[in-house]
């Protein structure tokens, strides 16, 4: 039978688009058989999304309706939707003088964040939790002026604390000093009181490079996908593991989506785009859950914003939209 999803079967090489919660009908897309992975026609997913293309001299292609603009690039992982960067489980393909995308891609990206189908977070939104990341004897990394990653994270969260607070939201934190809390209590007490969305506040290095900087949000990756980092074009034993919190694979990365686009547009942080990872304090959730790495305390120019407290108010204020946003994404 193949792989199976809440929201989605592999029957006879049909992949069924969008067939539980969500306003859009459901889809069948045909399969096809390409680098030994599930691939859909370009022209099936413009049919199925309504979504009109076009080439690019530089191999690039554009799909674009009233309300959307993907860009994709052929042989290339990457991918940009509504303005914000993704990396695709495979590269774009062309095959028998058609163009390919990645099944699971267009089910587990384009179809979400498109269409919106598929959300299963409990509604309405009520309780928060925010994830300080680090803190105790684990400083997570550090800027050379000494400031530290676990002293930035709780400062931010307790913003963004205030600003959901106002606005009605029951908002817990996994800490609330400088305390090391182990990576598997911080999903645990989400799952205990019953959080309705869950977000981990980090902060990046990438030393020995200095160059590295912006915003970029996690997510968890789906079964059947390699993680962003990974390098190899073959899947692993481990990229078929489900996990309890792929069972909100679809409002995870719509919040991520939200929430990316928010930091970009509000703080004019350089844009990292939209990633997956299997990290520890997202596999266990009960709630969707998004990982945020606010900037590199490895580039200067990012720690100089960093320090200065008007610009914590600003990363405050777009994780804060960035939830709104998806709440309004997922109002059904």
């Amino acid at each position: 039978m193949g792989m199976r999803y809440r929201w989605l079967w592999v029957l006879a090489g049909a992949w069924a688009v969008g067939a539980a919660a969500g306003p859009a009908q459901s889809i069948v897309l045909t399969t096809h058989h390409v680098y030994g992975r599930d691939y859909v026609a370009l022209s099936e997913v413009m049919k199925a999304f309504e979504l009109r293309g076009q080439v690019g001299r530089d191999r690039s292609v554009t799909l674009t309706s009233p309300q959307v603009r993907v860009r994709l690039t052929m042989d290339s992982r990457e991918a940009e939707v509504q303005g914000v960067k993704y990396w695709f489980s495979a590269p774009l393909a062309l095959q028998n003088q058609q163009v390919w995308l990645p099944a699971i891609d267009v089910v587990k990206t384009l179809d979400p964040l498109l269409r919106r189908t598929g959300l299963a977070a409990a509604w309405p939104l009520r309780t928060i939790v925010l994830d300080p990341g680090h803190g105790g004897m684990d400083q997570g990394t550090h800027a050379r002026s000494g400031l530290s990653e676990k002293t930035l994270t709780l400062d931010l969260v307790k913003r963004v604390r205030t600003i959901l607070s106002g606005a009605g939201y029951n908002v817990l934190l996994t800490r609330n000093d400088d305390r090391e809390v182990p990576l598997d209590a911080r999903p645990a007490l989400a799952r205990t009181n019953r959080a309705d969305l869950f977000v981990s506040v980090h902060f990046n290095s990438a030393l020995p490079s200095t160059e590295p900087r912006g915003a970029e949000t996690f997510c968890l990756t789906p079964s059947g996908a390699p993680s962003t980092s990974t390098k190899s074009t073959t899947l692993s034993a481990e990229d078929f593991v489900t996990f309890n919190g792929n069972r909100f694979d679809n409002d995870n990365v719509v919040l991520a989506h939200c929430i990316q686009q928010n930091l970009v547009a509000r703080t004019g942080a350089a844009e990292r785009g939209v990633k997956r990872a299997r990290f520890e304090v997202l596999k266990d959730l009960a709630c969707p859950g998004v990982l945020v790495e606010c900037g590199f305390l490895s580039n200067a120019s990012d720690v100089k914003l960093l320090s200065q407290s008007a610009h914590r108010d600003k990363l405050a204020a777009a994780i804060a939209a960035g939830i709104e946003s998806y709440r309004q994404a997922a109002r059904r």
